[in-house]
């Protein structure tokens, strides 16, 4: 059974449940879930699996009634047990009358996004993900080693991808439960067709977006639509992309030797790359005045260089000298620690620790760079710092992050869901491809599903099937015990089909 039909399972609603498990026995392990007053109508429930209730919100709903439900009760037991979480799960969850049915007069009620436990894009573990990543084009017009194999790979037939149509309505769902952050990837993301007017409605759709009280992310993010590249092609489009609502770039950058980078991306561009960095900071800079945002002073433009050890490790301080001296401290400079994906050739003997990386950093060679910690934002994957100011002088100080993803991974605070080029929802960069579901199946069914004799509309049933994604979301790497456990299983994607 695919994917998408095992979570259309999972979202009928069930009334009282007639489990072969003995309900009596699992009761005996732990309290029965308590009630709680529900916020939205879903219901999340698979055949085979499990049992979820669901709430109704409909106007003349009644008082609602726990079921009997022992198959839920045994997947929550199951999670308890999990090897590597670490904290227990203190989420409650509702229930309902027997009589609950899905009806096309329900109204999506207004979400207190202070209280978020009923949202569908909150998981088991109480992380609400407020920041999705959309890939638009499997294709990229480099080779670079950690993401695709040298011979390249498949790629889906154009009328496989999301159509722009298609992403901006994925977006305004998204958004109306509470996502305020949208990044843009690939592939590479610039050879998409239209990505002008694609920028331009996701920006518009993020405006809907309104934080209580005019409270914002700590780290300026609200309503932000961002973009990440390899900066080939960028220095042509960036100035139309922010004059239609781009607010920050991330440009990928693994060397800053020809030769390597050569070796790297099977290609040549350096200097376009370069040019570039330079050529997004002037445009944000007419767009808004300064290249920084937020109170925590994080720039609009980032440079991310994956470090590997015996390639680009002993570049370390040169790019964080190029991020202050050429470029006047108006971009975050970001090291990443090597991850692995299918057929990227990931092992131990390449990959440089976040501390391995600082040590080089602080003694490499005649330098005397020192950094000092500053603070990180809420949700943030990176670890910044910044050059100790007596050592810089009055100049700007780039900030000079670490992203740690295997030796100090940061799952616990993850806020992030994931969208592939071909439209599937993907809840776990390192999750495996039997946990995606494919919306863009949902939206272009002609046979729409019957519940109740009534036909289900589009949008409840992406909601619904978006839900049950997100429950099935694993606290930690994807249900992988560690970075070797990920290479072995090899049930990933390659990075290009992703989407960083």
């Amino acid at each position: 059974m695919s994917a998408v039909n095992r979570l259309r399972l999972m979202a009928v609603a069930f009334s009282d449940s007639k489990s072969s498990l003995s309900s009596s026995a699992l009761r005996s392990k732990r309290p029965p879930p308590r009630q709680a007053k529900c916020q939205f109508s879903t219901a999340v429930a698979a055949a085979d699996d499990y049992q979820d209730e669901v709430c109704d919100t409909g106007r003349n709903a009644k008082a609602y009634q726990t079921p009997n439900m022992p198959r839920l009760q045994a997947l929550r037991e199951r999670l308890r047990h999990e090897d590597f979480q670490t904290s227990v799960h203190r989420s409650s969850l509702s229930s309902l009358s027997n009589k609950t049915h899905f009806t096309p007069e329900i109204k999506m009620p207004k979400i207190d996004y202070s209280s978020s436990l009923h949202n569908i894009l909150t998981d088991t573990h109480g992380r609400h993900h407020n920041y999705l990543r959309i890939s638009l084009s499997e294709r990229c017009n480099l080779r670079c080693q950690y993401c695709m194999p040298p011979e390249g790979v498949p790629l889906s037939p154009p009328s496989h991808l999301l159509t722009n149509e298609e992403i901006v309505r994925l977006v305004n769902l998204f958004v109306k439960y509470g996502v305020n952050k949208v990044r843009l990837t690939g592939g590479e993301p610039l050879l998409r067709p239209d990505l002008v007017s694609l920028v331009q409605s996701i920006s518009e759709s993020l405006q809907l977006f309104r934080p209580r009280d005019g409270v914002t992310d700590g780290d300026g993010s609200s309503g932000l639509v961002g973009i990440t590249t390899n900066g080939i092609s960028l220095s042509r489009h960036v100035k139309h992309l922010v004059d239609a609502g781009l607010t920050g770039v991330n440009i990928s950058l693994d060397t800053l030797r020809e030769d390597r980078f050569l070796e790297i991306t099977r290609r040549k561009g350096l200097h376009k790359v370069t040019r570039s960095i330079q050529d997004s900071i002037d445009a944000f800079r007419d767009k808004y005045g300064d290249v920084l945002i937020g109170p925590s002073g994080g720039s609009r433009v980032k440079i991310n260089c994956v470090v590997m050890k015996g390639f680009n490790d002993d570049e370390l301080v040169d790019f964080v000298n190029m991020a202050n001296d050429q470029f006047n401290g108006d971009v975050d400079m970001r090291f990443i620690e090597w991850m692995p994906f299918n057929d990227n050739g990931w092992n131990r003997s390449r990959f440089v620790s976040y501390k391995d990386m600082m040590t080089r950093i602080s003694s490499h060679g005649d330098s005397h760079l020192r950094l000092e910690r500053i603070g990180d934002g809420p949700n943030d994957t990176t670890k910044w710092w910044k050059v100790q100011s007596n050592e810089i002088g009055a100049r700007r100080s780039a900030r000079i992050g670490f992203i740690t993803s295997m030796s100090e991974h940061f799952c616990a605070s993850c806020n992030r869901l994931r969208i592939t080029a071909d439209g599937k929802i993907k809840v776990c960069l390192f999750g495996s491809n039997e946990k995606e579901v494919s919306l863009r199946d949902i939206m272009r069914q002609t046979k729409k599903r019957v519940i109740n004799g009534v036909k289900e509309d589009d949008e409840n049933e992406l909601s619904r099937v978006i839900h049950a994604a997100v429950l099935k979301k694993s606290f930690a790497l994807g249900g992988h015990g560690n970075p070797d456990d990920i290479a072995m299983a090899a049930d990933n994607r390659p990075m290009t089909l992703i989407g960083g």
